[in-house]
Order: C-alpha cells, then sequence, then structure tokens
C-alpha cells in the first residue's frame, strides 16, 4: 500500500463490499436511533425517518438540548419531534447542530454555550431550541407546530404544588361533590353566663 494513498473502505473492493467507514458508521447510528425511538409509539413516522436519516445531528441534538435546558433527564421521544419541526423549518438545522455542538466543552454551563452561540451568529438557532423545550412549540403564529403541552419545562418548577392548567387535579367533575366538613370552633352555650 502506498504511504499517502487514502483509505477510503473498510473493507478492501476485492472482497465485495465497498462500504466507507463513514456509511458503515452512520448506518449504525441510524439503526441505534431508529432502535432507541421505537418505544416512543407517539412519533410519526416521518419524525422517526428524520431522526433516523441524521442520526448525528440527532444525537448532537439531544445532547445538545440536555446542556442548553441544563436538564439531563429530557425525553428522547420529545427531543424527535422537536429536531423534526426544527429541521422542517430550517433545512441548515443540521449544520448549524453540528456548528453548535463544535463550541461544547466537558462542564459548561448553558450560559457559557450561550454565549459562544451568540459570538458564531448561532443565538437564533439556541433560543429556538431552549424555547421548544420550555413552551413545547416551534414556531410562531399559524406556523406553530404543537409538540407536548404538559411535558414542557416550563411547568416543571411548579409540579410539585400546581397542576398544568386546564388538567383537573382531583379529577373529573371534581366541583359537584360535596365539599368537605369545614372544622368550626362549637358555638358558645349563652345560658350559662
Amino acid at each position: 500500500m502506498e504511504k499517502n494513498a487514502p483509505v477510503t473502505t473498510i473493507f478492501s473492493d476485492q472482497n465485495g463490499t465497498g462500504f466507507t467507514r463513514r456509511e458503515l458508521l452512520v448506518g449504525l447510528a441510524s439503526t441505534m436511533v431508529a432502535t432507541s425511538l421505537l418505544g416512543y409509539p407517539f412519533l410519526t413516522q416521518a419524525e422517526q425517518q428524520t431522526a433516523a436519516a441524521n442520526p448525528l445531528a440527532f444525537a448532537r441534538f439531544f445532547k445538545l438540548s440536555q446542556t442548553l435546558t441544563e436538564h439531563q433527564d429530557i425525553d428522547q421521544g420529545m427531543s424527535a419531534r422537536i429536531f423534526t419541526a426544527l429541521h422542517n423549518s430550517d433545512d441548515q438545522f443540521p449544520s448549524k447542530i453540528s456548528q453548535l455542538t463544535a463550541l461544547m466543552q466537558d462542564g459548561q454551563s448553558a450560559q457559557q454555550l450561550q454565549a459562544l452561540a451568540q459570538q458564531h451568529q448561532l443565538q437564533k438557532t439556541v433560543s429556538a431550541i431552549v424555547a421548544a423545550w420550555y413552551t413545547g412549540t416551534v414556531g410562531h403564529g399559524q406556523q406553530a407546530v404543537l409538540i407536548a403541552y404538559k411535558d414542557a419545562l416550563m411547568y416543571r418548577p411548579a409540579s410539585d404544588a400546581l397542576v398544568v392548567p386546564t388538567y383537573c387535579g382531583n379529577g373529573p367533575l371534581w366541583w359537584t361533590a360535596t365539599p368537605p366538613d369545614i372544622n368550626l370552633p362549637k358555638p358558645v352555650n349563652e345560658s350559662h353566663s
């Protein structure tokens, strides 16, 4: 083999496979993403296909979302829905995700990453990602896409005390039940005075 010859295939063309290393890795990543999303039956086929067709961008988006929201427990299914909606609204979205993940460093806070994104003219993309996770929507006005309602991150801070608006805290028709007894002090008998 020549000293400077590029190695572009994992398997030589002599054995008939001719797969490049990149093709093999992308194929494996696509399979892993598709398999990981099988447990989310609410995803449309288009959402699953978008994530599986862009496995590296999707994996980067998920890690980027964890950093920007500072929530490690975000849902992968919701991530696929947000990724698809943002991807559909911007053809350059996978490229922007790649640029943003290149700015990431271990132990970096969301504020530090946002500052770097602003320096690289990527603040609009960062804002769209954070807004999608916190509001559960992508876009504005008539073109807005609803991703999630009760699972939007904006409800987490008060989740221990408040129910998500429009959800009944005490079950259906709770207002028709007899109200609980009121513990009032017994009246004082005035005849003994």
